[in-house]
């Protein structure tokens, strides 16, 4: 019903509203698209993008999509072969009764669709009732599939829902005319029919009038319709010599009165949710706090009396190419670079020895890069690596990105200190080990939350 970055934009709302480890922390991305130029709707789905760095999200989506399509082109398949069974059915006999084959084909449609054009008259929508919550229906399920069926059901009173449901089930009416269509026709072709017709209560001059009506939108697209004399011979009588007059007129009727206003029906819903399923909800609080972080340009001084934690310098990107070293050793992790701030960083493997750096900074002499350091912050930082650092960020032509690597079951962030402390007095821009950062700021906004509690 959405289109696939819309939902992915959403999907990350609802999962960063939860307390979702992204494989890249999405304050890394904000801080690199906060000068971007795009609009912000576009920025907002860019960011979602370069979050879902693994493409874990985006690959949900597009598995969601996939089996949609094939249940919907199941059905429609189904309805496709019911429609013309059931023409052929109604049209077992040799002698038909036009007006009560014609009300058998198109009735239960015309119907349908009145129905559905009161549904577009204004009125209240009202809200999804609490029990469809999907957090009390999928409590065994992963995060993921939990945050889709949120998705969905915050999206269940939205316009694009609702043109996106009248284009399914227009499409699904689609289907069963077209079957009929063609049944119609093809048992037209095969064998010999006569059609009458039937009343108590009305005369045949006024079925002259009913019929030159129904007769009329057939005729101007070249469908051989019956006159007045076929009509008044056809009453009760079976009149071959009519019957081509009567099949063309039912042909045109299934494809006048059934198949084009189904169609006219389907184009006008994919207009409007063409329109709605590309838009994201920006009245939604959590995109209004981003944009505002965005515009937000002057940050007040802290003189709350406390020493003020370190800042990292603002981080600038170039478009030099961008290489990822490690220093000293191998990190478990062989692509940790790979999500980092959602640039394409080149591998350039480790400089465990002096020749190794010493080759590093000779060719740093000859190329423009901008360097990424995988650095172990959970030791502390000795002046040796410091020194290695100091000469890479002066080589480098667009300066270095210090990535702080810490292992998933270290909680202590002393040394983490140590490491930031350091970092500023060099100006070198570096980023927390994003698993630990999205868990540290879960937990402060926890700790927030209840503070404000218990003052209320």
């Amino acid at each position: 019903m959405l289109d696939i970055r819309v939902q992915r934009a959403e999907l990350v709302r609802i999962l960063h509203g939860r307390g979702h480890l992204f494989a890249t922390d999405p304050a890394q991305i904000d801080q690199v698209l906060r000068h971007d130029a795009a609009p912000f709707p576009e920025r907002l789905l860019k960011r979602a993008a370069l979050i879902d760095s693994d493409e874990q999200l985006l690959q949900r989506v597009q598995r969601s999509r996939q089996q949609w399509r094939l249940l919907l082109l199941a059905a429609s398949v189904l309805l496709l072969v019911g429609g013309f069974s059931a023409s052929s059915t109604l049209m077992a006999a040799d002698t038909v009764n036009f007006f009560h084959l014609l009300l058998a084909l198109l009735g239960l449609n015309s119907l349908m669709l009145l129905l559905w054009l009161a549904s577009l008259l204004p009125g209240r929508r009202h809200r999804l009732p609490a029990w469809l919550d999907p957090v009390l229906w999928l409590r065994r399920q992963d995060e993921l599939t939990q945050a889709q069926a949120s998705l969905y059901v915050q999206y269940a009173t939205s316009p694009a829902l609702r043109w996106y449901a009248g284009m399914c089930s227009h499409r699904l009416w689609l289907c069963t005319l077209l079957g009929v269509w063609v049944g119609v026709w093809l048992m037209l072709l095969v064998r010999q029919y006569s059609f009458n017709w039937e009343s108590t209560l009305l005369a045949s001059d006024s079925l002259v009038q009913w019929v030159a009506c129904l007769s009329w939108l057939p005729s101007q697209l070249g469908f051989v319709v019956p006159d007045a004399e076929a009509v008044r011979h056809s009453r009760l009588a079976a009149d071959s010599t009519t019957a081509r007059q009567w099949g063309s007129l039912l042909v045109g009727s299934v494809l006048c009165y059934g198949l084009l206003p189904r169609l006219a029906a389907w184009l006008w819903c994919f207009r409007r949710w063409r329109r709605c399923a590309g838009q994201l909800p920006l009245s939604e609080p959590y995109y209004q706090y981003i944009v505002q972080q965005w515009q937000q340009q002057v940050v007040d001084a802290d003189d709350g009396g406390e020493p003020a934690a370190p800042q990292a310098p603002p981080l600038r990107l170039s478009d030099d190419p961008k290489w990822a070293l490690l220093l000293e050793a191998d990190w478990p992790d062989p692509h940790w670079y790979r999500a980092v701030l959602g640039q394409a960083w080149q591998n350039r493997g480790v400089l465990a020895s002096r020749a190794d750096h010493s080759e590093c900074l000779a060719r740093l002499s000859r190329e423009p890069a901008q360097l990424l350091l995988g650095v172990r912050a959970h030791r502390v930082p000795d002046r040796g690596l410091l020194r290695q650092i100091d000469a890479l960020a002066r080589a480098a032509s667009s300066g270095v990105v210090v990535q702080l690597l810490l292992p998933e079951e270290v909680l202590d962030d002393s040394t983490l200190q140590q490491w930031r402390h350091a970092l500023a007095e060099r100006q070198l821009t570096w980023l927390d080990p994003p698993v630990w950062a999205q868990r540290q700021r879960g937990q402060n906004e926890t700790a927030w939350q209840q503070k404000s509690d218990e003052a209320a």
